[in-house]
């Protein structure tokens, strides 16, 4: 049977892991089990899309629906990419719990590939090691949820690095390496962002640095610069620590996917 059309744009999209995928059959279980049959009514012949972890994506029919766990029969690829060809990193000096959660969620549904936070000089909040493991967990939850209404492919790698310095030096992997910096800004560096997008390829990977509520201290700025970051101006205005990752994904996702 094909799924076209409307009828695709209205179905629920579900991340599963590869052990509940055989060539077949996907089982869901937890809470995506709850969510179907409870919040979504959803019960046997209804159909859902269902993307394992290697982005392969499937329109599943529901054979059996209990509370606790949905059998569904895979029957078609689907075969729409809506993942960007390059892979961007958004590295976030720590910010307030909902403003961070924020980034995250707009960070995923712009597109990015990975979103590392890290603790800054004039980060407002300090990171509680205790906490890590529940912190971690709601990031994920809000990276997997944010990837299925933008209908991605892929769920965004949530890492956390001990410092700036940490972020940078293994950052060898990244073709290049931008700090977005109210800096540059007020220095009118405002056609850097102009130069480093001519110079992007469509394989690139690409690492965004933005700083905490505070900005960056004149020692982060330096030392990113001394590691080999570009400093990089997204306008006159100075945005808010929140605003500045979507807006520089977005001049980042015109620039390789919407631009002729």
């Amino acid at each position: 049977m094909k799924h076209k059309g409307n009828e695709e744009m209205n179905m629920q999209r579900y991340f599963v892991g590869d052990a509940q995928w055989t060539t077949d059959t996907v089982m869901l279980k937890g809470e995506q089990a709850h969510h179907i049959s409870r919040v979504m009514r959803m019960s046997a012949g209804d159909v859902i899309i269902c993307i394992n972890g290697q982005g392969v994506a499937a329109y599943c029919r529901i054979l059996q629906a209990e509370p606790d766990c949905i059998t569904c029969q895979v029957e078609e690829s689907l075969s729409s990419d809506s993942e960007l060809p390059i892979h961007i990193t958004v590295a976030q000096g720590d910010l307030k719990a909902d403003k961070y959660e924020w980034v995250v969620q707009k960070s995923t549904e712009m597109g990015a590939g990975s979103i590392t936070g890290f603790p800054a000089d004039h980060s407002v909040v300090k990171w509680d090691a205790k906490k890590n493991e529940k912190k971690h967990a709601r990031f994920q939850k809000i990276a997997r949820e944010s990837a299925e209404q933008s209908e991605r492919l892929k769920i965004p790698a949530i890492e956390r690095k001990a410092s700036l310095e940490e972020v940078l030096k293994e950052a060898q992997q990244y073709d290049h390496k931008w700090i977005l910096s109210e800096r540059s800004a007020r220095k009118d560096h405002h056609h850097a962002i102009d130069d480093a997008l001519r110079q992007l390829q469509q394989t690139d990977r690409i690492l965004l640095v933005f700083g905490p509520e505070g900005g960056f201290s004149t020692r982060e700025h330096e030392t990113a610069i001394d590691l080999g970051c570009a400093p990089v101006s997204l306008g006159a205005r100075i945005l808010r620590a929140e605003t500045a990752p979507v807006a520089a994904l977005a001049l980042l996702v015109y620039h390789v996917e919407l631009k002729r």
